[in-house]
Order: structure tokens, then sequence, then C-alpha cells
């Protein structure tokens, strides 16, 4: 029986937004450089050094079970000042069901340092109150899904296309809503089987008059020959990686290309397999019917003059 937790909480996000600016290489956030340019401005070059020599990727999951167990998790500032006093013993507690191998730099180390660079973040860059009510919205509307459907078909729909295998096993899996790394999802296996799952809430329609960023990356998808013809092969799926390749004759870099626009517009799924992490592809036949209900929404739903 696999658990299923979703937990909105203004400090995940505070960590995700600092994991989306270090991903600088990464050119599918909707943020882009733009965001990233700006906020640098008012980075001390002191805490920039920091940022260059350190691995987010191997602390983001430890960090996000901290804050899940978290009794002040609903607070940023009430969260850093239990954080900042939180013994080791205590912080051992929390983790040591997925320390299977130990903390290489040191549960102190990691405490002090975690602390110190989300507490400059959250001086430098506070997230609206706007992009906080957009992920609590979400978690919501989680919430009831995961009384209504299986955990696998949950996972789908708040990811808009990972599809776990039902022969893996997960002791838990903790859903979590987030925006900065938006349109993508972001996943963390750790040991005891715990799968940490941040999965990208998009904006809402601002008006009638402004076409969804999930409507234009659809469209964007679709406009193509190479992408209509994977969503052709994929119709027949689930299809790995090499083998698409060798349908296709694209090279490594271009397929994977092409795979991550029709990814990030909710039009194929991953399907995602233990321990190995490979995934494989197929078409997602629903998203082409909300495709059809978002076009003929924004084009005559409109109030003409």
């Amino acid at each position: 029986m696999t658990f299923i937790r979703v937990d909105y909480s203004p400090v995940h996000e505070l960590v995700t937004s600092l994991f989306a600016y270090t991903d600088n290489k990464n050119q599918m956030h909707d943020l882009g450089s733009k965001w990233r340019k700006e906020i640098q401005k008012n980075l001390p070059v002191s805490f920039t050094d920091k940022l260059e020599g350190l691995d987010l990727c191997e602390i983001i999951a430890y960090l996000h079970l901290v804050i899940a167990d978290s009794p002040e998790k609903d607070n940023v500032e009430r969260f850093l000042a239990w954080f900042a006093d939180l013994g080791e013993g205590h912080l051992y507690e929390i983790l040591a069901p997925y320390l299977e191998d130990g903390f290489p730099m040191g549960l102190k180390t990691f405490r002090e340092l975690s602390h110190e660079i989300m507490s400059e973040w959250h001086r430098v860059y506070p997230i609206t109150s706007d992009i906080h009510d957009l992920l609590r919205r979400s978690a919501a509307r989680m919430e009831q899904l995961n009384k209504e459907l299986p955990y696998i078909d949950l996972i789908d729909e708040a990811t808009s296309g990972i599809v776990l295998d039902p022969e893996d096993e997960y002791d838990a899996i903790l859903l979590i809503p987030t925006y900065h790394i938006k349109p993508l999802n972001r996943m963390d296996y750790v040991s005891n089987r715990q799968l940490i799952i941040s999965y990208a809430v998009d904006d809402e329609q601002l008006d009638e008059d402004t076409p969804t960023h999930q409507l234009l990356r659809m469209t964007k998808g679709l406009a193509d020959e190479k992408r209509l013809v994977l969503l052709h092969i994929l119709a027949d799926g689930p299809v790995t990686f090499t083998e698409l390749q060798q349908k296709t004759g694209l090279s490594k870099s271009n397929l994977h290309y092409h795979l991550s626009l029709l990814k990030t517009a909710g039009l194929l799924r991953m399907h995602f397999k233990m321990p190995n992490e490979r995934y494989k592809y197929s078409a997602r036949p629903e998203s082409f019917t909300q495709l059809k209900a978002f076009l003929e929404s924004y084009v005559f739903g409109l109030t003409k003059e």
C-alpha cells in the first residue's frame, strides 16, 4: 500500500525557487534567464560563490523531507528559526529512515549550510502571495483527487504525463506543488522506497484575450513535422529512447529536444521504472481532447465587440 502525501508549504517553494535559480543550464524553465538576471543584481558575491560550490541536487530531497515534518512549515520565517535551533539528534530522527549510507557532508554542516542559503535567498527573493495562493489551490485539488483516483492516475494527472510502474513498490510518495520550475517536474528517489515529486503548477489565465501558457505549449508542440511523426510513433508506445532514435534517425540531442517540448506540452507520457530510472514514452490521448477544449474556449469563448 503506497501512502500519498500532498504537501504544500511556502518553504518547499523557497527551496524549489532557489533550485530553479541555480539550474541555469536548463533552458526549459518558463521564467528563463531574464528572471535569473534580475535576481542576480541583488545577490552578494559571497552568496553567489557559495551557491557555485554547492550541488543543490544532493540536498534538495532531504530539505523537502525536513520541511514536510516541520511544525513551522506554514511560515518561512518561523521555519527558519525552528531549523536554526534544530538539534542534530532531532534532525537525525527525521532523516534516519532515508540515510542508509549516512550523510556525506554531516548533519550539522547540512543544517548550517542549508539555513544560511535559505535565509539569504528569502531575503533577496520573497515569493509573492499570488504564487502561494496558486499552489495552495492546486494542493487542495490534488488532495481531493487523491480520494478519488488510484495513485498512479493521480501522479499522471499532477505531472501531466509521468506514469509509475504498477509493479514497483513505494512506501510513500510526497507530492509537492511547485511554480518556479514549471513546466518541468522534478523527481527524487530516496531510500526506503520514498519518492518525492515536485509537480509543476501553471499560471491561470490572466484575461480572456491572452492564451494560457499551456495552450501555447501545446500548439508549439504540434507545430513541427518531426514532433508530429514522433506522436504518430508514440501512439503505439510505450517506446524506448533508443527505439525512437532507430525509427526516426534523429540524433540524441535533437530527439531529446523534441521529446522535451512534447513532454512540457503534456502531449506524451513518460513511463518510469525502478531502479534504473529509464523512461519509455507514449502518446497521451486525453491531452488532445484537452487541446480541443482549450482552443474552443479561447478562440470562440471571447466576448467580441
